[in-house]
């Protein structure tokens, strides 16, 4: 078998993978369309390389005139979307230049369909049989060279010179390397594609034109940096998952931080009424003849109140470490009852009374228990930040609770002095904040706890002043 015609072979075949590579990348980002105009470059390059073998392989002027005619919308078809997802990889990339290369071959396109012959020749005469250095007879089209064959040949120049400017102007460290890869691919492809070409009419080298080869360096190029960049999104994917869920331990140890006043206050009472009953059970058995009835009361009473101070510290505990029962169902109005104990002792030492009004039946939800318990925690607090700073006379938490459109909703409202107009529409994004030493995740993380859920968070400015937060998270079954 012919070298050239294995040779052609494997181009094809390479631009072919290339191309499936990029639908598979495509298959699984489809927000990313630039995969599959690549998929379509490298698809028209393996079919460049297949008419390229067929031109060589034929000696018959007419069947060289069609078959380059179609060889011509094939180079189109590999050139046009090369420029645009240049454009798309370095953004940088000046849109009037990947238009005016789109335009030239648009007209260019309409010369090769509809003057006589094509756009490269307006007439072959004849074939010229030739032989490689090693034996494989080839022949070379010979003819009229087409006079608007310049239209389209300005873009050998054009197209290194826009991505060498793109590449310039797109010089970041994380970019530099890639884009200095597609700049050396194009550069390459026109030197080689160019030099060979003049080799090869001035009889210097004995083989056919090459642009399919030249065509497979620019594919395997803009491949390596695309691909390049998916496998480091996976890798940043795992990182910023991570990141995520150190932030979210971060938000979590700081709320704990605003609750740890309530929570020292409840855990207060145990602990003195332990310190007091021991004093008296001491006292009595001091006593000649001490009574047992009594210190065994004072012991119950001393184990009540262990037991309550241990409760107080697991619940912090658990809080600090997250929870993974993610689709345990739950029921949420425990959890906002409890959420209110613990926040109790901190709303009546601030003179804050918070109303809590339960419309059953209310459906179980999904989420875990814990997750849930600290979104409630943050909405509850930054309604009583809200009241604090407001000075607001109406220190009032309405708290509601009730079904709605298959789910439970919650909705927590202040009366203080609502949402900012600067910050509503960025409410829930990380670090938006008006609160002093806050680094405003708190809302961020309790919109992503929601709806991982399958849930909704939002909030608008109440009737009569105040803000008003909503939860609403589907029901799911016990």
């Amino acid at each position: 078998m012919s070298i050239l015609v294995v040779t052609w072979s494997m181009f094809s075949a390479a631009c072919a993978m290339l191309a499936l590579i990029h639908v598979f990348l495509w298959s699984n980002r489809k927000s990313e369309p630039v995969y599959l105009l690549l998929a379509f470059m490298a698809l028209a390059a393996s079919f460049v390389a297949i008419q390229e073998m067929n031109l060589f392989s034929t000696g018959d002027p007419d069947v060289a005139q069609r078959l380059i005619l179609w060889q011509n919308l094939l180079i189109a078809l590999v050139l046009i979307p090369m420029v645009w997802s240049v454009r798309s990889y370095l953004p940088s990339a000046r849109t009037w230049g990947a238009v005016s290369i789109s335009v030239l071959w648009g007209i260019g396109l309409l010369i090769n369909f509809l003057m006589p012959g094509n756009l490269t020749f307006t007439e072959i005469s004849a074939m010229d049989a030739r032989v490689t250095v090693w034996g494989d007879p080839f022949y070379v089209p010979v003819g009229t060279v087409n006079d608007w064959k310049w239209l389209v040949d300005i873009t050998v120049v054009l197209i290194p010179l826009y991505i060498i400017d793109a590449a310039w102007h797109d010089r970041r460290p994380h970019r530099g390397r890639r884009g200095l890869v597609i700049t050396l691919g194009t550069v390459l492809f026109i030197l080689f594609a160019g030099i060979q070409a003049i080799a090869v009419d001035a009889g210097i080298l004995s083989a056919p034109y090459m642009v399919s080869a030249a065509f497979l360096t620019m594919v395997f190029a803009l491949t390596w940096v695309f691909a390049r960049d998916v496998v480091n999104a996976r890798t940043l994917a795992v990182e910023l998952t991570q990141s995520r869920n150190e932030t979210e331990q971060l938000v979590r140890a700081n709320l704990l931080g605003e609750v740890a006043s309530a929570l020292a206050h409840e855990l207060n009472q145990p602990l003195a009424a332990i310190l007091g009953n021991a004093q008296a059970a001491r006292k009595f058995l001091s006593r000649p003849e001490p009574d047992l009835t009594e210190i065994e009361e004072i012991l119950d009473d001393i184990v009540r109140d262990d037991k309550r101070a241990r409760d107080i510290i697991l619940k912090m505990r658990s809080m600090l470490h997250g929870d993974e029962s993610v689709h345990e169902p739950v029921e949420l109005r425990v959890i906002v009852a409890e959420a209110i104990d613990f926040l109790k002792g901190e709303f009546k030492q601030n003179g804050i009374s918070t109303r809590f009004d339960v419309s059953p039946p209310v459906p179980m939800v999904g989420g875990g228990r814990i997750a849930l318990q600290q979104v409630i925690l943050n909405l509850l607090i930054n309604a009583e930040h809200a009241l604090l700073d407001s000075r607001s006379e109406n220190c009032d938490i309405q708290i509601r609770l009730f079904a709605h459109h298959g789910g439970a909703v919650l909705e927590v409202r202040d009366h203080g002095p609502g949402i900012a107009d600067e910050i509503r529409s960025r409410l829930f994004e990380p670090f938006v904040t008006t609160k002093h030493r806050n680094i405003g995740m708190g809302l961020a993380v309790c919109k992503r706890i929601i709806e991982a859920r399958g849930g909704q968070l939002s909030a608008e400015n109440a009737d009569g002043g105040g803000a008003c937060f909503r939860v609403w998270l589907p029901a799911e079954q016990a």
